[in-house]
């Protein structure tokens, strides 16, 4: 009878520590979901305002500064860019227009009801074209 005893005890140690490491596992899964969720959305509008400033620079000939302003706000706002129209730098030589600008994305978690940095995302775009 002790040996079927034992062999239970140890069916319910493994039993215990199987359920842990599920939970180990699961509780990782969710955080790399949720960091993901996060942080990809920083990337795809990045790209996106760098498609709609190379879009821009296909019709910069007929279009003044302050309409290119206008319009990249537009979608920065419609993003929730970080960015102020002040910071997006325009300059036009020898048929040629070059717009750049950077910004931060902050990926941050509420923690006991204060908003904690994990990390800063730098972007920059700069296009240089002919137009």
């Amino acid at each position: 009878m002790s040996k079927s005893l034992s062999a239970q005890t140890n069916y319910s140690a493994c039993t215990g520590l199987s359920k842990l490491t599920v939970t180990i596992f699961a509780s990782l899964i969710a955080l790399v979901v949720y960091c993901t969720y996060q942080i990809l959305p920083f990337f795809y509008y990045y790209y996106e305002l760098e498609n709609q400033v190379l879009s821009i620079t296909k019709v910069a000939s007929t279009i003044s500064d302050r309409e290119i302003r206008r319009r990249l706000m537009y979608h920065i706002n419609k993003m929730g860019i970080p960015l102020d129209a002040e910071e997006i730098q325009i300059s036009r030589q020898n048929n040629r227009i070059k717009i750049s600008m950077e910004y931060t994305e902050v990926f941050a978690v509420e923690w006991d009801g204060e908003e904690r940095e994990i990390h800063s995302f730098d972007f920059e775009i700069y296009v240089d074209e002919m137009y």
